[in-house]
C-alpha cells in the first residue's frame, strides 16, 4: 500500500516541488487541495489528484504539507481541522509561522515541522531546511523516506534558524534574478537587442555558477578575474564606492526580520 502526501496550497513553490517529484521514481499517492478550481490542470501535468475541497484524503496522508500565504494560515487549519487525524505529520513551508502558532490551531496533537526551501528545487537537489521541536525516530524515517529522492534535507537547531533560511535561501533565488536582469538591461542599454541580451545574461550567470562551485575562496576567484587597473576593477571599485555590498546586507536582514513578523503589516 503507498503513502499518501497531501499538499495544501498550488502556488508557486507547490509546482517548483512537483517539478522536483516527478524526476523520481516514487510509488507515492500525491494529492493537491486548492480552492481555486483553475489551478486543477496541475493534475494532469504531474499526474496527480487535485481537489478543491478539504476531503477525507488529509486523513490517509501520512505529510499534510502546508504551502498557503502566512496570512490565509488560521482560515486554511480551520478548514483542515476535521479531517486531520493523529497518523500524520503536518509540515509548513509558509514563512514566519512558528510551530507554536500552528500546534495551537490544530485540534489534534500531531508533530508539527517547520520547512524551508526555494524554487530551484524545481530543477536540482536543492536543500530543504526543517526544524521539529519534539524530535523522533518516526519523525525522522518518515520526512526522510520522502525527501530525500529529490532533495537534500538538512535539520536546523533551533526555529530562528529557519527565519534566518527564509530570508537567505528561500528568498535567494531572487537576488539572483534581480542581479541578472540588472545585467541584462545594462546589455539592452548598450545597444544589443533583447534576444542576444537573455542569452548572453543566462550564459553569464550560469558559467560563472559553474566557476563558483570548483572555487570555494570567491576573493582568489575574484582576484584571478580582476587585473590591477583593468575593466573589472574599475566596475567593482564603483560598486565598493557605492557600498553595494552593505545594501545586500541590509535587505537580507530587512527580509529575516520579516519573517520573525510575518504578520505585521
Amino acid at each position: 500500500m503507498s503513502s499518501e502526501v497531501s499538499i495544501i496550497g498550488a502556488g508557486n513553490l507547490t509546482v517548483s516541488l512537483l517539478n522536483g517529484i516527478r524526476k523520481i521514481k516514487h510509488t507515492y499517492k500525491i494529492n493537491v487541495i486548492d480552492i481555486n478550481k483553475k489551478k486543477r490542470s496541475i493534475a494532469k501535468k504531474f499526474n496527480i489528484n487535485f481537489f478543491s475541497s478539504y476531503t477525507n484524503v488529509l486523513c490517509k496522508s501520512d505529510l499534510i504539507i502546508l504551502m498557503v500565504k502566512p496570512n490565509n494560515y488560521k482560515d486554511v487549519i480551520d478548514s483542515i481541522n476535521p479531517f486531520i487525524s493523529d497518523r500524520s505529520i503536518v509540515l509548513s513551508f509558509m514563512a514566519g509561522i512558528s510551530t507554536e502558532k500552528i500546534k495551537n490551531q490544530i485540534d489534534v496533537n500531531v508533530p508539527v515541522v517547520r520547512c524551508m526551501t526555494n524554487i530551484t528545487i524545481s530543477n536540482d537537489k536543492s536543500y530543504i531546511f526543517y526544524f521539529v521541536k519534539s524530535f523522533n525516530k518516526h519523525i525522522n524515517i518518515k520526512i526522510n523516506k520522502f525527501f530525500n529522492k529529490f532533495s537534500k534535507l538538512k535539520k536546523c537547531k533551533s526555529e530562528e534558524e529557519i527565519d534566518k533560511i527564509t530570508a537567505l535561501y528561500g528568498s535567494g533565488p531572487a537576488y539572483y534574478v534581480y542581479f541578472n536582469q540588472i545585467i541584462r538591461d545594462s546589455f539592452t542599454a548598450m545597444g544589443y537587442k533583447e534576444k542576444e541580451a537573455i542569452d548572453y545574461t543566462n550564459d553569464l550567470i550560469t558559467g560563472s555558477a559553474n566557476i563558483i562551485k570548483d572555487n570555494k575562496r570567491s576573493d582568489d576567484l575574484i582576484e584571478k578575474i580582476a587585473s590591477k587597473g583593468g575593466t573589472t576593477q574599475a566596475a567593482l571599485l564603483e560598486l565598493n564606492n557605492n557600498k553595494l555590498n552593505n545594501i545586500i546586507s541590509k535587505s537580507i536582514i530587512k527580509a529575516y526580520k520579516k519573517s520573525k513578523n510575518i504578520l505585521k503589516k
